[in-house]
């Protein structure tokens, strides 16, 4: 049996040209901002507001929420 090259099953990940690798701060920071909106709009929708005290028994931290009021 001989192996020659890459395999077509094996993925290839390419940057695109001039673009940075984003930095695991940065893909937390945007993940924060999408999970925040995504939390804004359904309670906005569902209660007409936002239900700190929900959140908080919904085990949200302190800090999501000082982020998600003064967003």
């Amino acid at each position: 049996m001989e192996f020659g090259g890459v395999s077509s099953d094996t993925p290839v990940v390419k940057n695109a040209a001039g673009k940075k690798a984003k930095g695991e701060a940065e893909l937390l920071d945007q993940a924060t901002n999408q999970l925040l909106t995504a939390v804004k709009q359904k309670m906005s929708k569902k209660h007409g507001g936002i239900d700190y005290g929900k959140l908080r028994k919904d085990g949200y931290g302190e800090r999501f929420l000082e982020r998600l009021a003064s967003s």
